[in-house]
């Protein structure tokens, strides 16, 4: 199955990530709820981009849990790193989500994808190694943005990522104003 790949967001424009007027359009205490986020989890998010969602995460599991934020680009780990490297439960990687050999067999409570899925090239590696590092019963959390990435190809997403070994928890119409969730569970 060939699914969609976008392309990476560039970190020239992450200014557009950090806007606080986004706080108008998104709750994002209520996004990380709603992905799954509980106090004491070891989250693995996918896409960091400039750690504008790391920021949240980290608040939202506390000082026992722990957050590992890796992203393709280089560049945006260093913007993470700069604009948050105080947060100190969060260590910013750069990695591929195809090859998370730094991170053991089901390590993960969390895998957490804000806006990223689709931009991932590999996807058939990405979710074996998503599969690899999730815990059982983990959960695997992905939200895609509700303008860029059609009904159609999160459906398609849900489908292939099901094939790999997840169970959907969650319906494709679980929408608000910019984005739809995608959540599995690992079997």
């Amino acid at each position: 199955m060939k699914l969609k790949t976008y392309a990476l967001f560039p970190p020239f424009f992450s200014f557009i990530i950090d806007n606080k007027l986004r706080s108008l359009f998104e709750n994002m205490e209520k996004n990380v709820e709603l992905m799954g986020a509980k106090p004491g989890m070891k989250v693995l998010e996918v896409g960091c981009g400039s750690g504008f969602v790391t920021e949240f995460l980290s608040k939202a599991i506390g000082k026992e849990g722990f957050v590992i934020s890796v992203d393709i680009q280089e560049e945006m780990i260093k913007k993470a790193q700069s604009k948050r490297g105080y947060l100190q439960n969060v260590d910013f990687r750069t990695s591929s989500a195809s090859n998370l050999s730094s991170i053991k067999n089901e390590e993960i409570d969390l895998a957490f994808l804000y806006y990223s899925f689709h931009e991932i090239e590999d996807k058939e590696n990405a979710v074996s190694e998503l599969f690899r590092v999730i815990k059982h019963n983990g959960i695997l959390s992905i939200k895609e943005p509700r303008f860029e990435v059609f009904k159609e190809d999160r459906k398609c997403y849900k489908e292939f990522i099901i094939s790999h070994g997840f169970k959907a928890t969650e319906s494709l119409k679980n929408c608000d104003f910019l984005g739809c969730y995608l959540k599995f569970v690992k079997d």
